[in-house]
């Protein structure tokens, strides 16, 4: 049997090479599916933290009631109760997240109402929109008297725990011959 060297070699190059082909196909196929499962858990993790926050921010809204009244009701109400208030407003006002929003309306709800117990029947108002916080001072003058230092400052605490769930603080003092309390919540820009 006479056998031409050059005719099985051409064939078993061709095999190879379709094999290596091959090979390469099926890595690249491989690869790309890696690249999808990847981008689909990211897609998922993505997904699944704005259903986190979303829930988070549900959460924090049933610790209010609602409907919680807006800025220019609580004033009304308190105007209405017989007290007189200055309301000052620097920054641009925005929509601000819920959480902060309503912290922010029962901090000076709770002030005013402290007003009324233990001031003259006027206070001031400041809200302050600066880049990622709102500031939230309440000037009441006290006609002399200041609360007690002594016993349960339930008030207070709330206010704290407020201004706390959202990340902020709340401090509560003597100020020029009155009582402030001013507040700071941070909050994300929307």
């Amino acid at each position: 049997m006479n056998q031409q060297p050059g005719l099985y070699g051409g064939a078993l190059s061709a095999q190879v090479a379709v094999a290596i082909g091959l090979t390469c196909l099926g890595a690249m196929i491989i690869v790309l599916a890696l690249l999808m499962r990847r981008r689909n858990r990211v897609v998922a993790a993505q997904t699944h933290t704005q259903h986190v926050t979303e829930l988070h921010r549900l959460l924090l809204r049933t610790q209010y009631d609602y409907p919680r009244p807006s800025l220019a009701d609580l004033i009304q109400s308190s105007r209405r109760g017989g007290l007189t208030i200055r309301l000052h407003v620097a920054g641009s006002p925005r929509d601000l997240p819920d959480p902060v929003d309503l912290a922010g309306m029962r901090i000076i709800q709770e002030a005013l109402t402290n007003t009324l117990k233990h001031g003259i029947g006027s206070a001031t108002v400041v809200l302050s929109y600066q880049p990622g916080v709102l500031t939230l001072t309440v000037d009441s003058p006290m006609n002399g008297k200041t609360p007690a230092s002594r016993g349960p400052h339930e008030g207070l605490e709330t206010m704290r725990r407020r201004a706390g769930n959202v990340g902020g603080s709340v401090s509560a003092g003597p100020y020029e011959g009155g009582w402030r309390v001013h507040a700071e919540l941070p909050f994300r820009q929307l």
